[in-house]
């Protein structure tokens, strides 16, 4: 599979996460390609098998549990795009102290309702990633294998 993993970081732990991601991948086997939400453009997301998400949630504007803002640009960028039939996956990275843990992931999983895509799995909300990484690497990594038989 050709697999995409866009992702957006504040302190690093979205992008450990996703490199976790990726080095599992890639050990099945797969082509995988990082890239910031920011980097992207509808052409450039086509030739991709599927698309993982994943962002932070943090408190913009006020609002508790938004996505990065680099995905918040990215959604509103291609707000008009669809992506029939594509498939998506999404994992965030969150607190559960705050009201609206990994709130990120609800836009996110909203964002590809609204754009026809698919959610290829359910999708991976951590707690506290840095608190306890051996256990969320162990969560990521069952994660991934789960991608690769679908």
């Amino acid at each position: 599979m050709n697999i995409l993993i866009l992702f957006a970081t504040y302190s690093g732990g979205t992008q450990t996460a996703a490199q976790i991601v990726e080095t599992e991948l890639k050990k099945a086997g797969h082509t995988v390609t990082l890239s910031n939400p920011a980097e992207i453009n509808f052409e450039g997301m086509n030739g991709y098998d599927i698309i993982l998400m994943g962002s932070p949630s943090w408190e913009h504007e006020g609002q508790d549990g938004q996505p990065h803002i680099d995905f918040m640009q990215f959604m509103s960028h291609m707000q008009d795009k669809t992506f029939d039939n594509k498939k998506f996956a999404i994992f965030g990275l969150g607190d559960s102290s705050y009201a609206h843990f990994c709130g990120a992931v609800d836009h996110l999983e909203e964002f590809v309702k609204k754009a026809h895509g698919l959610l290829a799995v359910e999708s991976l909300r951590i707690d506290g990633f840095f608190v306890n990484q051996e256990k969320y690497t162990q969560e990521l990594t069952a994660w991934s294998k789960k991608l690769l038989i679908r």
